[in-house]
């Protein structure tokens, strides 16, 4: 394949788009744990302990042993990274140390092209027939299939971040959760290409009608630059309990002014818009405005945090959400 031919495929344009991500996602977490391992050093602490308790704030129950069976029924990596958490005896430990979010990937479980096919048919049935539901519309207007999230959906079901600085930070995870013990062999290890069932499909159809937002939550939430024709929600990230961030995937057009030389916001496109819960105006974050005309540029804006932190931002979340109250202010 050429390179012009490679450049202007959706498919590999996405599939590069995410190794990009996994690996910067990667190399990020593990450079913001080594820092605080260093910091921690740096203070010539003379326990294991000690040291451990203060990378705790960044790193919930090390060292501590779990309770009960629970354990033996969870998702292999949920398991692993629990089971090594236990495990920590010294904050050397801490650099080898595995999490199932560390490259910020949700596996795909649309592992074939007959999942994929069904789940993108779904999201256009329910968004048309939630569009339909505005007197307002144009009863021609139609929602067109968003492609471009089949091609997401073969790589990732969505990206998560481990969020080790409790920023609240929220994910991207717009296949619907079904039960991922459903569709792996019994040791959880490989996803079963097996055909979709009706009782599949009715599931995915009532839980993404479930995740269409409201006239009002977008009226309310959502920039107002933006017309928004549907969406649904695609994630929500919280701090103290308190919803902090959304992310959604947007059918919309931006309202551009004469400035603007990108025409192309002007059109009608499938768009990933981030947003603060509690914002009334639209919240730059990570050095822009957070609205995205393709997956892979949201991509490369969210595995970008590390380039935008600020440490002292970062000791108030973890000091807060662990009830410093000083910290909260």
């Amino acid at each position: 394949m050429s390179g012009t031919q490679t450049d202007t495929d959706p498919g590999e344009t996405m599939r590069l788009a995410v190794e990009r991500f996994r690996t910067q996602m990667e190399s990020a977490n593990r450079q913001f744990i080594q820092d605080r391992i260093d910091e921690i050093e740096a203070k010539n602490i003379s326990t294991e302990k000690e040291k451990l308790d203060l990378m705790w704030y960044y790193w919930h129950d090390l060292g501590e042993k779990q309770s009960g069976t629970w354990l033996d029924d969870a998702p292999r990596d949920i398991a692993r990274r629990v089971r090594q958490t236990e495990n920590v005896s010294r904050l050397e430990d801490m650099k080898t140390i595995f999490h199932e979010h560390m490259d910020g990937i949700i596996p795909s479980t649309l592992v074939t092209d007959e999942w994929r096919h069904m789940f993108l048919d779904i999201v256009e049935s329910v968004c048309n027939e939630a569009a339909e539901q505005d007197e307002d519309e144009d009863e021609n207007f139609h929602i067109p299939r968003c492609d471009e999230l089949g091609h997401f959906v073969k790589y990732a079901n969505g990206v998560q971040d481990p969020d080790f600085r409790r920023s609240g930070i929220c994910p991207f995870d717009p296949v619907p959760y079904f039960g991922i013990g459903d569709l792996t062999s019994p040791d959880g290890s490989t996803v079963q290409p097996q055909p979709p069932t009706a009782e599949f499909r009715e599931r995915i159809n009532e839980q993404l009608k479930d995740d269409i937002l409201g006239d009002s939550f977008i009226s309310g939430a959502v920039d107002e630059d933006l017309e928004v024709k549907v969406g649904f929600q695609t994630g929500l990230g919280c701090h103290r309990e308190y919803d902090t961030w959304y992310s959604a995937y947007l059918y919309c057009r931006r309202d551009i002014d004469d400035d603007d030389s990108d025409r192309s916001h002007k059109d009608w496109a499938w768009r990933v818009v981030v947003f603060h819960a509690d914002a009334v105006e639209p919240t730059p974050l990570y050095g822009r405005k957070p609205i995205f005309d393709s997956i892979p540029e949201f991509l490369d804006w969210y595995s970008s945090w590390l380039n935008h932190l600020d440490l002292d931002q970062v000791r108030k979340d973890v000091r807060c959400l662990y009830g410093d109250d000083d910290y909260c202010q």
